[in-house]
């Protein structure tokens, strides 16, 4: 295949060649060619194989707007030219082989580097400018989204995120604090009804929901030191956190799970029996990993 290089003149010169002129050159049949289609296909012309961008040690294959631009370019794959379902993701790539819509980073060499997924953001208007992210600002992250059993409804279904605390970016600060959060949908819905289920802040403080039928919440003893705390989760193997909280009466014995209700309930009991009315549990429920 021989290359052409059209020599490129302003002014009074020749007109700039296109860009069908520039990649059509040598034989349009062979297998290595470089076509341009009516439909602007790059190597059409071949039914399975390989189109190498750059050559074997290329450093830099650059694509879309410059450094300084406004950064608007777009890359669709497997799907033509057009984003789907409402998607604003400046990379989208579709396809039917199974785990073929996954994005694997392979390291190698004799470093320390580390194969992964790195995010940055900036308020900077233009690409390569920096400008200091505000609280309350998600710096990372991971977005899932499925068809609803109604086969119409999309939404977003849970989220993995690296999040900017009240008081984490501070002007002239050379440091971010961040919070680690996910949120999923519970069983009952609704759409869109994600809620934030786990967290861990920036000071290594864990957080869960507390709610009725959820993970943790507070039970007060009754007039026989007990409390039965309706909870469809409890199986079998749950284990439980227990803890005496102010704001109640206070103990005099200890309390402690006595009685389970697979997919029902738990019982907590004081051994000081009505002696302990009132008083305040917080509880936790735990499953072990298989």
């Amino acid at each position: 295949m021989t290359v052409v290089i059209f020599p490129v003149t302003g002014g009074g010169g020749g007109a700039t060649p296109t860009l069908a002129a520039v990649l059509a050159a040598g034989n349009t049949t062979g297998a290595n060619d470089i076509l341009v289609a009516v439909a602007q296909a790059i190597d059409a012309a071949i039914a399975a194989g390989t189109l190498q961008l750059g050559t074997g040690n290329a450093a830099i294959i650059a694509m879309g707007n410059p450094n300084g631009g406004l950064g608007t370019f777009e890359l669709f794959i497997n799907q033509g030219g057009v984003a789907l379902h409402g998607s604003n993701s400046g990379i989208q790539y579709s396809s039917t082989v199974a785990n073929r819509a996954q994005i694997r980073e392979n390291q190698y060499g004799a470093n320390a580097g580390i194969p992964g997924i790195s995010t940055f953001k900036s308020r900077g208007l233009t690409v390569g400018s920096l400008a200091a992210v505000v609280d309350g600002d998600s710096i990372f992250r991971a977005t899932a989204v499925g068809v609803c059993g109604d086969n119409v409804s999309i939404p977003l279904s849970g989220l993995i995120s690296i999040t900017i605390p009240v008081g984490g970016s501070v002007p002239a600060q050379n440091w971010i604090a961040t919070d680690f959060e996910v949120q999923l949908v519970p069983l009952a819905g609704p759409i869109n009804g994600r809620k934030q289920t786990f967290k861990v802040d920036s000071e290594g403080i864990l957080y869960v929901r507390e709610a009725a039928n959820k993970m943790a919440g507070t039970a007060i003893l009754d007039g026989t030191g007990t409390a039965v705390v309706l909870n469809t989760r409890v199986k079998a193997t749950t284990k439980f956190n227990l803890t005496v909280q102010d704001g109640g009466a206070a103990p005099t014995g200890s309390v402690y799970q006595s009685a389970r209700v697979v997919g029902t309930s738990f019982t907590i009991k004081s051994n000081a029996g009505a002696a302990d009315t009132g008083v305040q549990v917080y509880y936790q429920l735990w499953e072990p990993t298989v």
